[in-house]
């Protein structure tokens, strides 16, 4: 008797056509098809960003808030004929909707109660369901800073207002120049705002910069310290005139080569890579939650389709807003020439 292949074949129907399970059929032997009970997997389900910036509850929808811009101005005067001028503080108030992302997965039964019966992915069911909440994370991860909403008060668009859109406080570090003096410089430049007390934290950057400036600091000898920046993930940082900030990389920080962002386009071959540098006591994660308080994403289990089919549906209220848009933040594109990701 010969061992048939075991590999499913498509047939023209569009049908897989399962054909004999022996691997192997021999006197005194007969291998069978047997599976590892983990599944090889380095899908991305996190971010360093939704890990560091913690949500909070909303104040409703829109999310309101207030700036404060300017306090009441002094000034000197004869100190026998006292006079002055009228002045108060300037506040803004300000107000980001907030907006919905889902994911959902539908279980069909027989399927589901085979695979419990073999019993050889016993916990296969439970991954999927939370692989539902990691694909609101991911997709959260990503709109943060390139959500497509023109402003936090663009209420008819779905997406987020990235953060790239939010931050008006820009600066470029052109094609060839130092990328750690530049983004050292950029610090400077924010803490030198005698109006605003402005105290970064962090740097957030594309993975491909992040690489240039180890180069960087290897062909300058220039020595670059470490900074745990969440359970077990450590980055490297550099010395700033904010202190040492840490050089988060984040692979959702886009690279364009066009005019994104109101940056002028990098020319041929090259983009412009972006590093952000923010104050993460500024940013806020608002979450519209009900009366539980659950602040993560949350997962229903709806009632059985026509087909016997299990429903989860997962969802999560939210919305990204970078106070201070203008002071306590900055984005940085750097020229370099493109580089595939991948």
């Amino acid at each position: 008797m010969n061992a048939i292949s075991s590999n499913p074949r498509v047939s023209d129907a569009g049908f897989i056509t399962l054909q004999a399970a022996a691997d192997y059929l021999g006197n005194g032997a007969i291998e069978t098809n047997r599976y590892e009970s983990e599944i090889v997997d380095i899908v991305r389900r996190e971010s360093v960003f939704l890990t560091r910036v913690t949500p909070q509850s909303a104040t409703g929808h829109p999310h309101r808030f207030f700036d404060q811009t300017a306090i009441a101005q002094g000034g000197f005067t004869d100190p026998r004929n006292i006079t002055a001028t009228p002045s108060g503080p300037t506040r803004t108030e300000r107000s980001v909707y907030i907006k919905a992302v889902s994911a959902q997965s539908n279980f069909g039964l027989f399927d589901v109660d085979v695979t419990r019966m073999q019993g050889q992915f016993a916990s296969l069911e439970a991954k999927d369901i939370e692989d539902i909440t990691s694909g609101i994370v991911i997709t959260e991860a990503s709109s943060v800073w390139n959500g497509t909403a023109t402003a936090i008060t663009d209420s008819s668009t779905q997406s987020f207002c990235g953060i790239l859109t939010q931050i008006t406080n820009q600066a470029t570090i052109s094609l060839g120049s130092s990328i750690i003096d530049g983004l050292k410089a950029k610090v400077a430049a924010m803490l030198a705002n005698v109006t605003q007390s402005v105290r970064p934290t962090a740097i957030y950057i594309n993975p491909i910069i992040n690489d240039l400036i180890d180069r960087e600091a290897k062909a300058s000898k220039i020595e670059l310290g470490t900074v745990e920046v969440a359970a077990g993930v450590v980055v490297t940082a550099i010395n700033t005139q904010a202190g040492v900030l840490p050089l988060i990389p984040d692979p959702f920080i886009p690279a364009t080569t066009d005019t994104s962002y109101g940056f002028a386009a990098p020319g041929s071959g090259n983009s412009n890579y972006f590093a952000v540098i923010l104050t993460e006591k500024m940013l806020e994660r608002p979450v519209v939650h009900g009366a539980d308080g659950n602040l993560n994403p949350r997962i229903f289990q709806l009632g059985l389709l026509s087909g016997l089919q299990g429903q989860y549906v997962g969802v999560h209220f939210s919305a990204v807003v970078a106070k201070r848009a203008d002071a306590a933040h900055a984005v940085v594109a750097i020229v370099r020439p493109t580089v595939t990701a991948g």
